[in-house]
């Protein structure tokens, strides 16, 4: 009862954010569906604040706030480490289309284009944001978590989705939708619109092709939130632990959330229903703010 009374107030702060946090009309927001496989805390990567699984490697990359970035087996297994100089890890995603990862360094609010084989920086992408919706010099809404969208025979209108934190109602957490930069073109991901969701503290995301959906998660509410890319929630889930900082599914409906004490945890996660609305999710229409191509 207490728990639920937290996080009605907390709702009610966020005013209109209700919705959002409880899709539909429940009081209570549903147990979290998974069944606890495995925990493994990840001493190599401090602070673990991203996750995500690489379907071409089987493996899973892991980045913390002071730089590190570590490959593991999914029993948690080391494979590979390096640490980036001078830089703040708050994200991981995987280019399925090419197999390069993309880090998100809040330091810098630039994206690093990183070698999964040798770990090593190919690019770094700079964030070209609407500035009427981002205010930079609040260090507590900087950008938290990155996930791609692949456009397969397209890559050039694949998309990156990174989320930032969020602190107030009047400045609330997004969702923002970026170009994917070209290796041999302009090294800009330029926004294309933004998903407002008036909640606070958007922490981990990841996008699931197989649903066509958007996994989130609020650290500050301990939920994970189903959204489509459009931005509407499908269903929200109250998450297990505390600090969860990313996210990720492997091919095998194997769901891990890495928490900021260094604790990677895998849970059995069920076969989300598909809410496509189109073959193409680049191509459906956006509820958003922004430009759209």
């Amino acid at each position: 009862m207490a728990r639920l009374l937290l996080i009605t107030l907390a709702c009610c702060a966020l005013a209109p954010a209700c919705n959002t946090l409880k899709p539909g009309t429940g009081t209570q927001l549903p147990p979290f569906p998974g069944q606890l496989v495995a925990i493994f805390n990840e001493q190599h990567c401090k602070e673990a604040s991203g996750i995500v699984f690489s379907r071409s490697r089987g493996t899973l990359f892991v980045v913390g706030d002071e730089g590190d970035i570590c490959e593991l087996h999914t029993d948690g297994i080391l494979v590979n480490k390096a640490h980036i100089p001078r830089t703040d890890l708050e994200g991981i995603t995987s280019n399925p289309l090419t197999g390069n990862l993309y880090a998100l360094d809040e330091l810098s609010t630039s994206i690093l284009e990183i070698n999964p084989d040798n770990l090593e920086v190919l690019q770094h992408i700079s964030i070209d944001l609407s500035p009427e919706k981002y205010n930079h010099e609040n260090k507590n809404r900087g950008f938290e978590a990155i996930t791609f969208l692949p456009n397969p025979g397209q890559a050039a209108n694949s998309r990156l989705f990174i989320a930032n934190q969020g602190r107030s109602d009047r400045a609330s957490a997004a969702v923002h939708a970026l170009t994917v930069p070209l290796a041999d073109g302009d090294n800009v991901a330029k926004t294309l619109h933004i998903l407002e969701q008036k909640i606070a503290d958007l922490s981990g995301l990841h996008y699931d092709d197989s649903s066509g959906l958007l996994l989130v998660i609020s650290d500050a509410h301990n939920t994970l939130l189903l959204m489509t890319v459009e931005g509407d929630i499908r269903t929200s889930y109250t998450l297990p632990g505390e600090n969860q900082e990313g996210i990720t599914l492997d091919d095998e409906s194997r769901l891990y959330i890495a928490e900021d004490s260094g604790n990677i945890i895998k849970y059995t996660f069920p076969a989300m229903p598909g809410y496509r609305t189109s073959k193409n999710p680049m191509r459906t229409k956006r509820r958003a703010t922004g430009t759209t191509n």
